[in-house]
């Protein structure tokens, strides 16, 4: 849970406690997490409305049915985890890891042939001769091993992820 959704619950959950000291005979505690002032649970009709509300007020967002967030949110964090799948399951709620790869398998697809068309570059690629850079010029100082791997410890992620695609293509 998110430091920003935990502060979020906290008030939430003092505002329910607000509603049941306002009128504690009347109060009938659904055991929901989403309930009326009152205590009752929220219908999932209200629910509905209010998000097609919400929709109205924000057409720059596609129209979604209302559970479509929870694949939205999933499929988001399959993409920002890199595809770590038992993260995002113990995030998600899913029972299994299986159910959520087959639920969200079109999210691999995509990646899948991403990896494919830079195999293929890499494994086909005809061998030229080095390039310029890759051979030191008569007299260029050269770097030690042990030098070099001290530099590129020290380097910013930017150049580590650009060393790492050159290795890999």
């Amino acid at each position: 849970m998110t430091s920003a959704l935990k502060e979020e619950l906290k008030k939430w959950l003092n505002q329910l406690a607000a509603d049941e000291r306002k009128d504690p005979t009347r109060y009938h505690d659904s055991g929901m997490l989403f309930r009326l002032p009152n205590g009752l649970a929220v219908e999932p009709v209200l629910i509905r409305k209010k998000f097609l509300k919400w929709q109205d007020a924000h057409p720059e967002f596609p129209r979604i049915v209302f559970h479509g967030l929870r694949h939205s949110s999933a499929t988001y964090q399959l993409m920002i985890s890199g595809g770590d799948v038992k993260a995002v399951q113990g995030t998600t709620g899913h029972a299994t890891a299986d159910m959520l790869v087959n639920t969200y398998a079109h999210i691999q697809q995509s990646s899948r042939v991403e990896l494919g068309r830079k195999f293929e570059e890499g494994f086909y690629a005809k061998q030229e001769s080095p390039s310029p850079q890759a051979v030191p010029a008569a007299g260029e100082p050269t770097i030690s091993m042990t030098a070099l791997l001290e530099l590129l410890k020290n380097a910013d992620p930017e150049v580590k992820a650009q060393l790492r695609l050159a290795l890999l293509t």
